[in-house]
């Protein structure tokens, strides 16, 4: 089995996958193995008592360890299988798992090309996590340029470059985490005890990736990296602040942040697209690059 030679051809495969048939369709999604994350977690989420911060603290940290291990760890047993054929098609279908170019491409043109006020609003809902009711149509088109350039970090290039360090094994302990950050990893009263350890672990596990991400969108958008580290508010990933730059748009969460320029436009249905194609640019270079040292090193391993 020549391992790095294998990584590369499931790296491939995985890609053509999620490029000609993407997710899974909406009315099977529950039988998809990563919905099945989040229903772990929630399980759990229910059995637990609230009242004790620490206990709370404990058992998040446990059930997500836990969770993390029912589901990556099975992925080791890959390098067991004797078969480069089986590996190479057992790990190019759960690599795929971990992240989606399609799955991001397809929320963000159902949003763009949504014209009906209310037909938006449901259709942004979908990829985000602020209360969009009374958001308008110039903030709604913002709320999917900026869903697009954090998805970018969260599904495509953080996988890209964990799957790089540690295989498929790695790629999936950072989909769990992820997911389980997306599913109490927030500041409420709720989750502020039992869902540090997954927000926690997964601001550690982006930031290496969101920075890759930054500098990628930057690259694709012809734009400059001082217009990144120009921004003062730290509140903004800055992924966000990195298409702001690269589109020339004002993109604004209301009550939060906004990011742009006077200069700017505000942000509309061609801002989503060209979001959309800056997102499919940085996946191409940074796949091409990930490709050429890979064949590099094989070279000079054989």
């Amino acid at each position: 089995m020549n391992l790095l030679l294998d990584q590369i051809v499931i790296f491939l495969i995985a890609i053509v996958i999620d490029l000609s048939i993407g997710d899974p369709p909406e009315r099977i999604e529950k039988f998809y193995p990563i919905v099945w994350i989040s229903r772990l977690m929630y399980f759990f989420d229910r059995l637990t008592k609230r009242g004790d911060a620490r206990r709370e603290r404990i058992l998040g940290a446990v059930y997500a360890m836990f969770i993390t291990s029912v589901f990556a760890l099975p992925c080791l047993m890959l390098l067991y299988l004797n078969s480069d054929v089986l590996y190479i098609v057992f790990g190019a279908i759960i690599f795929k798992m971990s992240f989606t170019i399609k799955g991001l491409e397809r929320f963000g043109l159902n949003a763009m090309v949504t014209e009906n006020l209310a037909d938006k609003r449901e259709a942004v809902r979908k990829i985000v996590s602020r209360e969009v009711a009374a958001l308008d149509m110039k903030h709604l088109d913002s709320a999917t340029v900026e869903s697009v350039a954090e998805n970018l970090t969260d599904s495509v290039i953080a996988p890209f470059f964990y799957f790089a360090l540690f295989g498929v094994f790695g790629a999936m302990v950072y989909r769990v985490i992820n997911t389980l950050d997306a599913v109490v990893g927030y500041r409420n009263k709720r989750y502020e005890h039992f869902g540090w350890f997954s927000a926690k672990t997964d601001d550690v596990l982006n930031y290496i990736p969101e920075r890759i991400a930054t500098v990628l969108i930057l690259v694709a958008g012809k734009s400059r990296l001082r217009d990144v580290l120009i921004t003062k508010n730290v509140r903004v990933h800055l992924t966000i602040v990195a298409m702001s730059a690269a589109l020339r748009v004002n993109l604004e969460k209301l009550g939060h942040y906004s990011v742009g320029d006077a200069g700017f436009e505000d942000a509309s249905a061609k801002h989503i697209a060209a979001s959309i194609n800056i997102v499919k640019r940085s996946t191409f270079i940074l796949a091409l690059g990930y490709i050429a040292v890979m064949a590099i090193v094989c070279f000079v391993w054989v």
